[in-house]
């Protein structure tokens, strides 16, 4: 008979809490990146005379953009609940190691300001 961790196991809450930090940043740079691939592609169609394909591309570029604000909202909550249990150095890192960007918009910045702020 094997013994297999279970849900009865407890959770480390150090673990639990860089877990759901990288989902958050995850999620947050896989709608930069589809928001960077709508803009250019609502780039390519600004000077087409289809007004329906620029239409698309301008409601594709308003959703994606809502997404990407939706995505740093939540990675800011959850880097506010990661505190409680993380140093500030430690969410950082985990943001630094995922997001390489040096802007304004990484994940780094994101998370830094939060806690700080």
């Amino acid at each position: 008979m094997s013994v297999s961790a279970s849900s009865s196991t407890p959770i480390d809450p150090k673990s639990e809490a860089r877990r759901q930090i990288t989902e958050a940043i995850t999620a947050y740079l896989q709608a930069c990146k589809e928001l960077a691939a709508a803009t250019e592609r609502a780039t390519e169609t600004s000077g087409s005379i289809d007004t329906a394909a620029r239409r698309k591309a301008y409601q594709a570029l308003t959703e994606l953009g809502d997404r990407v604000r939706l995505a740093q909202r939540r990675l800011t909550t959850v880097a506010k609940q990661a505190r409680r249990v993380l140093p500030l150095a430690d969410i950082e890192e985990v943001a630094k190691k995922l997001d390489k960007r040096d802007s304004t918009e990484s994940a780094a910045v994101l998370v830094k300001s939060a806690l700080v702020g």
